[in-house]
């Protein structure tokens, strides 16, 4: 009866709000905040007294929307192509915050840090200080830890074993990862494949690191910075620079240096075409 009475009271909580809270969900070009452009920004402000207020908006980011971003969020060039820029929503957006505190899923690495960039950028003051933030994905990983510990006991179940063993930590590690195998269906098996699927990755990656793809019309793009979505071949031509700072840096790895490096000589990448399908008996 205890147990019942205890559940009851934690389906009842809810949040007390002394001032509104707005939830924001950002859609961006990007996932650097210094480059990033916003694409859609929706906030959904919750008053004290619970009165909802909802404001949605899709702008024009005044540069390209990558294809990578758009298989994410689904909003394409064409889709912005006649909408208004950020700037003829910025000011009457930075009232509607006023007075609140902030929440949203990836808010304090990302969506602030655009968020606040963009109004910079467009010279309207917004000050952080005095809200609450509240991170959705930071109470997340609160709640369920993402350490061995909690792996351990999600996918084999069970305590950390305790022995004099010294391969034990590195058994943990293969009991972890099999078990993930058995959890889901959608993680691969094959080492590069999981790789590659842990880290985002697709099938149109040219390089373990996804720092190049290939479009649909099968040319390298470059996938990461401020030339994300561009064509490596217009890359070579506009900032060549930036190819030798590519190739010449510890921070990629040995793959992307190379295809940096060729490109950088005139060598662009070229995808293999897919083999026939086996003809049906």
């Amino acid at each position: 009866m205890q147990e019942q009475d205890a559940a009851s009271n934690t389906m009842e909580r809810t949040l007390e709000l002394s001032r509104p809270l707005a939830f924001l969900d950002i859609q961006s070009t990007g996932l650097d905040p210094d480059s990033a452009r916003i694409v859609k920004l929706s906030v959904l402000r919750i008053d004290p007294d619970g009165t909802e207020h909802v404001k949605s908006v899709t702008v024009n980011p005044g540069t390209p929307i990558p294809p990578g971003a758009t298989q994410v969020h689904g909003i394409s060039d064409l889709d912005v192509m006649d909408k208004p820029v950020f700037r003829a929503y910025a000011r009457a957006l930075a009232d509607h915050l006023e007075g609140c505190d902030l929440a949203g899923f990836g808010i304090e690495r990302f969506g602030l840090p655009l968020l606040l960039a963009e109004f910079e950028r467009n010279d309207v003051d917004f000050v952080v200080e005095g809200r609450a933030v509240i991170d959705a994905m930071t109470v997340f990983h609160r709640l369920e830890p993402r350490n061995l510990r909690s792996a351990y006991t999600r996918f084999v179940g069970g305590k950390l074993p305790d022995t004099d063993d010294e391969a034990q930590g590195a058994r943990n590690i293969y009991a972890i990862l099999l078990g993930e195998l058995q959890s889901s269906s959608q993680v691969p098996t094959e080492p590069n494949e999981i790789a590659a699927w842990a880290k985002g990755i697709g099938e149109s990656a040219i390089d373990p690191d996804g720092k190049f793809i290939w479009s649909d019309e099968g040319e390298a793009l470059v996938n990461f910075g401020r030339h994300r979505g561009e064509r490596l071949a217009e890359v070579v031509t506009s900032d060549p620079n930036y190819l030798y700072w590519m190739a010449g840096s510890d921070s990629f790895g040995p793959e992307v240096r190379k295809i940096a490096e060729g490109a950088g000589n005139g060598y662009l990448p070229e995808r293999e075409p897919k083999p026939d399908p086996e003809p049906e008996n």
